[in-house]
């Protein structure tokens, strides 16, 4: 079997790196979270909703977290099987992934590298060698 071209190489990697950034981000939210419920208090949140409010962000952030992680290397190994469908898959989760952090604003720091990558990651993916070595034309 031919190996993948280059562009879909780097596109999977670029897709695991996103999937890494995001696992130490939650690492990193987990190893601060002492910190949260002063922020949360700091951000106009009362004081006796703090500590209860601070865990629930951190399960749900843990729970998109993980989801995207998983599909991002999920699907990023199938694209390595030839598995044409997977870059429709991915796609759709970067999308979901993209709105949702156009909605919440979150557009700085490690966002900003999340979105690069994910945008370099597609990039590559939808390139023609991509397309026909996924395809079977090539």
């Amino acid at each position: 079997m031919e190996p993948p071209p280059r562009p879909l190489r780097w596109a999977v990697v670029l897709w695991w790196a996103v999937a890494i950034v995001l696992l130490l981000q939650v690492a990193l939210l987990w190893a601060d979270r002492a910190e949260l419920p002063q922020r949360l208090v700091e951000r106009q949140v009362a004081p006796a909703e703090a500590a209860a409010r601070a865990h629930h962000l951190l399960l749900v952030n843990t729970g998109v977290a993980v989801v995207f992680a998983a599909a991002y290397l999920g699907f990023g190994a199938l694209l390595f099987r030839r598995r044409a469908w997977a870059r429709n898959a991915v796609s759709v989760f970067a999308l979901v992934h993209l709105v949702m952090l156009l909605a919440t604003g979150a557009v700085f720091g490690v966002h900003a590298v999340l979105l690069v990558l994910g945008v370099a990651a597609g990039v590559l993916l939808w390139r023609r060698a991509s397309t026909d070595w996924l395809t079977g034309e090539r």
